[in-house]
């Protein structure tokens, strides 16, 4: 799950850099590790992160509560989507089976 969670955000860093300002704009990071190393992440890229960077933001930052794939598809969730699936609409549904569950 790390490495391909890390490759996703490797893939799509500025979708992922917004969904973690959001975060940070929103106090939902209470590590002071993990806060600043997604600092680090926004202001030098992702890319820039050494391996224990990564390992602890994923692992203490990302996994526990602030990254999840939709509940009914498993597919992955659009970073610029996580937020509202996670804390606003709290489905944990990308917006495909969002509009769905929705329609119904």
């Amino acid at each position: 799950m790390h490495r391909e969670l890390k490759q996703r955000i490797l893939s799509e860093p500025s979708e992922f850099i917004s969904y973690v300002e959001k975060l940070i704009s929103t106090n939902r990071f209470y590590d002071g590790e993990v806060l600043e190393i997604s600092i680090l992440a926004i202001k030098n890229g992702p890319g820039r992160l050494s391996d224990e960077q990564w390992h602890v933001f994923i692992e203490n930052g990302l996994l526990p509560f602030y990254y999840d794939k939709c509940e009914r598809c498993t597919d992955d969730i659009p970073w610029s989507f996580m937020f509202s699936a996670i804390f606003i609409n709290r489905d944990h549904l990308c917006p495909f089976c969002n509009y769905l569950e929705n329609k119904k």
